[in-house]
């Protein structure tokens, strides 16, 4: 009987935890831009994590707005103040993926966003 409790303690304790998600943003060309972010999976919930990186520089952002449902997803990252945009994704469900555009430096990029 404490052999089964420690098993099923083990087991529970290593399953992902069902209640937040993520998705992986990157572009196809230049510049390289990969955008992170990790949110809750309840309605309203914030952004948790949130990480930029353009050309292999990691770029401090914080997330003001964003808006995830079944059709599409749009993030806007400001700088670390929060004073400045400096990217903004709009992209529409396509299948498994988000795919869309990326606004960063005042260029637009294609972008395709995957679960992660």
């Amino acid at each position: 009987m404490l052999l089964s409790i420690a098993a099923m303690t083990a087991a529970l304790a290593s399953s992902p935890a069902a209640a937040t998600g993520g998705l992986l943003c990157t572009t196809a060309a230049e510049p390289e831009i990969k955008v992170s972010i990790g949110f809750g999976h309840v309605p309203g919930a914030p952004i948790i994590a949130k990480q930029l990186w353009v050309d292999g520089k990691k770029i401090p952002v914080q997330a003001p707005q964003w808006w995830l449902d079944d059709e599409e997803m749009r993030v806007e990252l400001t700088d670390a103040d929060m004073i400045n945009t400096l990217l903004v994704i709009r992209t529409k469900r396509n299948g498994l993926t988000y795919d869309g555009q990326v606004t960063w430096a005042g260029k637009t990029h294609w972008v395709r966003c995957k679960e992660n």
